[in-house]
Formats: C-alpha cells, structure tokens, sequence
C-alpha cells in the first residue's frame, strides 16, 4: 500500500482543520474546552499535531456542530447502479 500522505501528516491537517473551523466559529480555546469537556492543552495538542483520542474528537466535533462527519467516517457509500446494488449483497470473505 502506498500512501501519498502519511498518517502523521492527514492527522496535521485534521488538527488544522479543526483550528480554521474554530476560529471561524470565533471560538477560544477555553470556550471550546467549555463546550466540549476537552481542556484546552488538549484541543492544543490536536491542533498543531492532530494527536487526540477518539472520544476526544468525537466531543470536538459535536461541539463544533460537525458530528455528522465523523459518523460518516467509515460509512459504507449507497449504490449507484444496479451493478453495486448487485455487488453490495454478496457476503465479502465467503467464497
């Protein structure tokens, strides 16, 4: 498998992303630990390393109103043709 990002670096720019969204939310640090029940070197700590537990995340997002994406994360996709509706019900590992 060869990836074009590393883990380290999509973590990097997932903590980014949650930095550009608070601050567009005009949002401190403090009153994001507030809303969420994160603290603060925490929501730091993921936002220049993108280092942060899962139920840390989970709390970030809900408190940034941005859940949804995160239980979207391993989602499978609904079929588009006939041909993956067909696909999408065959057992995967039986043979």
């Amino acid at each position: 498998m060869h990836l074009l990002h590393s883990p380290a670096d999509i973590a990097r720019s997932i903590g980014e992303n949650a930095k550009t969204l608070r601050l567009s939310k005009n949002l401190s640090r403090r009153t994001l630990a507030e809303k969420s029940g994160v603290s603060e070197s925490t929501i730091k700590r993921f936002e220049t390393t993108g280092i942060v537990t899962l139920e840390a995340l989970i709390l970030l997002a809900t408190a940034l109103d941005e859940r949804n994406a995160v239980t979207k994360l391993f989602s499978p996709e609904h079929p588009h043709s006939m041909d993956e509706l067909k696909n999408a019900k065959r057992k995967r590992g039986m043979r």
